[in-house]
């Protein structure tokens, strides 16, 4: 199951659209002469609408299942993005705007969102010390998509232009998404048990979670993340053009960052079912913090890349992280909606963080002023996570 699981966030909306909008930023500023922060404002919509329709989607999936859910997902998200270039034509910047909240409205249970549950039912019980292990390998699946979508999106805007970009990104939710979810995905047998004999599963409710102290400072964290490292994230590929990178060597430096990503989420999902995870995690985004520093104290070529390599590996602990942290603290019982709503406020974090980093663009002509405050955001992060406390036996089967 992990491999469907992660086949499927492979194709999912942010993997495919969101985490490619950086590359589509050029394109469209040369054809409608829109500045950054206006193509960057699209995430932002795109984001404020995943906030919305995650805790609906985790409420879904708890109720209908995952397969009906994240299928459909799939199949209404990739004809989204088929119809995107002809609203963005026909309409400009609105159109864009509207193109980007469709998408992401339709494809919300194609996300990481759609299998933690799955996976968390899964791995419960025996399996319960290879969760972190599951939930990376899913989680790596976002950033093997990035690697694939990425490098494709370059080739065909370069050759075809930037529509066919979209037409491209098509194909992966459409033919692949769609056929493995609808197929392949089966639910937990933990779930289906509790389905058939009308026994409850362990865990706390949505409102019992957000009555605790550790349910707020998680949403901080959260928040933190995703404004930090999804800030930066979607402006390292124009950062590179902006310092001279060429089409064909941004394509090889943003397939290897994403690709990196990938062990990078497995280790730290291994890393998690064996140590205390907030502790492990303040490692990893001490990695990111450096990079953010490179970036903005060195900005030539080489530091560049190597600054974009080290964030790169920050960004892949965070979605496991989360998932992982929900499942342990809140149980599994209601894991979707409890996601959903943590992850809400992670989209919050996505929408304000690469139109904040592409407002201080346009009015300083330099990045440097976001890597810095990055710097300071991902140094508050790992204070915070030190003061995340131990897990609670009752809702894992065994104390960390």
């Amino acid at each position: 199951m992990v491999l469907w699981a992660s086949i499927g966030t492979s194709c999912c909306a942010i993997s495919v659209i969101l985490i490619n909008t950086g590359i589509f930023m050029r394109p469209l500023q040369a054809q409608f002469a829109w500045n950054r922060s206006e193509v960057s404002a699209a995430l932002s919509i795109a984001a404020l609408v995943l906030a919305i329709a995650n805790p609906i989607i985790g409420g879904l999936i708890d109720r209908l299942g995952t397969r009906l859910v994240v299928a459909s997902s799939f199949g209404l998200y990739g004809v989204a993005t088929l119809l995107a270039p002809t609203i963005i034509t026909k309409f400009g910047l609105p159109g864009l705007y509207a193109s980007f909240a469709l998408i992401t409205f339709f494809g919300a249970g194609s996300t990481i969102t759609g299998f933690i549950g799955l996976l968390s039912g899964w791995f419960s019980d025996d399996l319960l010390r290879s969760r972190g292990v599951a939930l990376g390998c899913c989680s790596s699946g976002v950033v093997l998509g990035a690697a694939i979508s990425g490098p494709l999106l370059i080739t065909v805007n370069t050759h075809f232009g930037w529509e066919y970009g979209f037409y491209a990104l098509a194909l992966l939710p459409l033919g692949i998404g769609l056929p493995v979810s609808a197929m392949l995905i089966r639910e937990a047998p933990l779930a289906r048990t509790e389905a058939e004999s009308g026994a409850a599963l362990d865990g706390m409710t949505l409102r019992e979670a957000s009555r605790t102290s550790t349910f707020w400072l998680l949403l901080a964290i959260v928040l933190l993340i995703s404004t930090t490292l999804q800030g930066l994230a979607i402006h390292v590929a124009p950062f590179l053009s902006d310092i001279g990178v060429g089409p064909e060597m941004l394509a090889l430096v943003v397939m290897v960052n994403f690709l990196v990503a990938i062990p990078a989420r497995l280790f730290s999902g291994f890393l998690f079912d064996r140590y205390f995870a907030p502790h492990v995690a303040i490692v990893v985004f001490i990695i990111p913090l450096i990079g953010a520093g490179l970036m903005a104290t060195y900005p030539i070529l080489g530091v560049a890349i190597l600054g974009s390599f080290l964030l790169a590996i920050g960004q892949g602990a965070e979605s496991d992280l989360i998932g992982f942290l929900v499942s342990r603290y809140f149980g599994v019982r209601h894991a979707g909606r409890i996601f959903g709503a943590v992850y809400g406020v992670f989209s919050i974090g996505i929408a304000a963080g690469p139109y904040l980093v592409g407002r201080a663009y346009d009015a300083y002509s330099s990045y440097r002023l976001s890597f810095l405050l990055a710097l300071v955001g991902l140094f508050v992060l790992c204070i915070l996570l030190a003061l995340l406390p131990r897990y609670r036996q009752s809702h894992d089967g065994f104390a960390n």
